[in-house]
């Protein structure tokens, strides 16, 4: 079985998993790397001192002062702080343009549906203007309505001719009989 690497060419060595036989070997003994000297000199073998050294003064002044000296000796990391500064400004910045656009477009759905609410009261008011209208015409189409309307413009009823009703001087509503 080879890996992805063998097989475009870079020869990576091929590990396999191979059962635990046997007994366990005792190995070595864990030993502790050398802690560097809070002066930063070099050990006489030219290693650093396992150790820290402590004043012996036994005062709280005299600790400050090792614990001041063993920090000037190690030199400071600069803080991550300017490298982390643009991914900051710039998630930072995308989350306000995110909140921006979601403002606008809720104002933009607010506003529609005001305007939606405000046609559909116009809407329900020219309905029942409508209803009231077709209401008010069938009521002026009744017979005894037309009647009435008739008497008032002049006309009265004429029980012995075909059409109904007739004026004085009228003739266009007699029956033409020479057909």
């Amino acid at each position: 079985m080879l890996t992805t690497e063998q097989e475009i060419g870079r020869q990576a060595p091929l590990r396999r998993a191979m059962p635990k036989t046997g007994t366990r070997r005792h190995t070595a003994p864990h030993q502790p790397k050398p802690r560097p000297r809070p002066d930063g000199r070099p050990d006489v073998e030219g290693k650093r001192a396992a150790t820290v050294t402590r004043p012996e003064t036994g005062t709280r002044a005299g600790a400050e002062d090792a614990r001041a000296a063993a920090r000037r000796a190690v030199p400071r990391r600069r803080p991550a702080r300017r490298q982390r500064t643009p991914f900051v400004l710039l998630v930072v910045g995308l989350m306000s343009g995110g909140l921006v656009s979601l403002l606008l477009l809720n104002t933009m759905l607010a506003q529609d549906a005001i305007t939606d609410a405000t046609l559909r009261d116009e809407i329900s008011v020219a309905r029942q203007e409508n209803e009231r209208l077709q209401l008010k015409y069938q009521l002026d189409t009744q017979p005894g309505a037309v009647a009435d309307d008739a008497e008032k413009q002049g006309y009265a009823p004429d029980w012995g001719n075909v059409n109904g009703w007739s004026t004085a001087g009228d003739r266009a509503g007699q029956v033409d009989t020479e057909r």
